[in-house]
């Protein structure tokens, strides 16, 4: 089957999802596939539930990744994601496809080690290009990767490490945490728990969460900054895995620069455009107190000022790769970390890179400095809680930024997914202003309350359009039904 796309597509694009990004399947059943009502009900089930998912020795067990997960999905506390639609969407509307010939999208179970999945990658990749070099009789095709999060780490250890660059035209990274992140840092060293969801001993059993961690010193023990596998022993965070997930950075970083050194490389090897969330609270350092670990936004010692913002999951710094620290390639968007692939002016810039990635005779695709102009133009900063209990108003923070104006903010609440019936019209309000204190820092804010339980997906925007007016910003969250309970 051929898609409605009018443009020759040359090459191969491969879509890899983040963390959780994939649908895991075991004994003909879903194991992780919660996403909109389902998700509360899957948490807190008993017997068949998400404990299966829990590693054992590093052993997957009988499940096995299926297929991406096209809508919004979360687990609270970890990561959440507005799911692929709009990213597959993107390309089948702009390219001939051939879908599993030139157009592929490539599950992976995202619990294992990121190598286990790079290797798998690899065979995918030679496999399809092999075939769709044979069928279009050029030899010149190569595989593009659009990756969120960290799909994007994935990509990276096959194109240094297994030495996939050779096939590679380019690399889209959506918010991926090169430099790693500072939540799965919290979310290991003081466990998982939900009300009576706990899922601690899950995560925590996850090689993938440890390669999240960040590789720079971002740990303060006492005076000084550290990286998490050099400050010895800390509770909830297994020296072994976090020793190896460093490891694994490290041998990417040594084949880049080793990389660097080869003229073939240099000259005809792939191009990284990476995109950043920005101007979105984001937490940049830990502390190591009377053995218990702390998360904060507070920067580490050496880091300049400039980079104290990030896409609520990754900082700004850790989105940037290492080698294109002075290369100013990056595009950059004030966006959280789960809608970054699904942002109408991202999903626009990536489609003019794509058509023109695929015009011969022209350089590599180069991403734009952020001008002075767009790091002073005006955004919004937004913050809200990944799941709300019962009977809990859900509050909406935010912050209009790099302006003086008074401009009203408005916030629109839709339901991912409805049950059945008519599907509820999309709540629109505007939030209230408030003064700023050192201990009420946000600008606005609003509080809803009486929500039906299900997942959300939320836009704060500013009540009046205009051309210096802020981009949207998106997020999603999580309401638990009253009935909803363990058993």
């Amino acid at each position: 089957m051929v898609c409605m796309g009018t443009k020759e597509l040359r090459d191969v694009i491969v879509v890899l999802p983040g963390i959780t990004g994939s649908v895991l399947r075991a004994d003909g059943r879903d194991v992780w596939a919660l996403s909109g009502r389902a998700l509360w009900s899957g948490l807190t089930s008993s017997g068949d539930s998400l404990q299966r998912l829990r590693l054992h020795n590093g052993d997957p067990g009988e499940i096995v990744a299926e297929r991406l997960m096209p809508t919004a999905h979360l687990v609270p506390g970890l990561i959440k994601i507005d799911g692929y639609s709009a990213l597959i969407q993107l390309v089948q509307e702009t390219f001939k496809i051939v879908p599993g010939a030139n157009f592929l999208e490539f599950p992976y179970d995202w619990r294992l080690d990121n190598r286990i999945a790079a290797r798998r990658l690899e065979q995918t990749v030679e496999r399809a290009l092999h075939e769709w070099r044979q069928h279009t009789s050029n030899p010149a095709a190569k595989v593009i990767f659009l990756a969120h999060s960290m799909g994007g780490l994935v990509a990276r250890y096959y194109l240094e490490v297994l030495e996939g660059w050779r096939d590679c035209r380019a690399l889209f990274t959506f918010g991926t945490p090169y430099r790693g992140s500072l939540n799965p840092l919290g979310f290991l060293a003081n466990g998982y728990k939900k009300a009576f969801v706990d899922l601690t001993n899950v995560m925590r059993s996850f090689p993938s969460v440890h390669q999240l961690l960040p590789i720079y010193p971002a740990l303060r023990v006492g005076d000084e900054y550290v990286r998490v596998a050099e400050a010895g022993h800390l509770s909830g965070i297994d020296p072994v895995l976090v020793t190896d997930a460093l490891a694994f950075h490290r041998e990417i970083e040594t084949k880049v620069t080793e990389h660097l050194d080869n003229d073939n490389y240099c000259r005809d090897g792939y191009t990284i455009v990476p995109i950043i969330g920005t101007r979105q609270p984001t937490n940049q350092s830990g502390v190591l107190t009377d053995k218990r670990v702390t998360v904060s936004r507070e920067l580490p010692a050496g880091i300049d000022p400039l980079l104290a913002d990030g896409d609520g999951s990754v900082p700004r710094a850790s989105a940037i790769p290492i080698e294109l620290s002075e290369a100013y390639r990056d595009t950059f968007v004030p966006e959280r970390h789960g809608s970054l692939q699904c942002n109408a002016a991202i999903l626009a810039d990536v489609r003019g890179r794509l058509e023109q990635s695929q015009v011969r005779g022209l350089g590599a695709i180069r991403g734009p400095q952020e001008t002075p102009a767009a790091a002073e133009r005006p955004a919004i900063a937004l913050d809200v809680e990944d799941l709300y209990l019962p009977g809990e108003p859900v509050t909406i923070h935010a912050e209009l930024l790099n302006t003086t104006s008074d401009v009203p903010l408005r916030a629109r609440v839709q339901l991912v997914e409805p049950s059945a019936g008519p599907a509820p019209r999309t709540l629109g309000m505007t939030l209230t202003s408030l003064p700023s204190r050192p201990s009420r820092p946000w600008g606005a804010q609003l509080e809803l309350a009486g929500l039906p339980s299900g997942v959300y997906r939320l836009t704060v925007d500013a009540a009046q359009a205009g051309p210096t007016a802020p981009a949207p910003v998106h997020d999603i969250f999580a309401v638990a039904g009253a009935t909803d309970g363990p058993g």
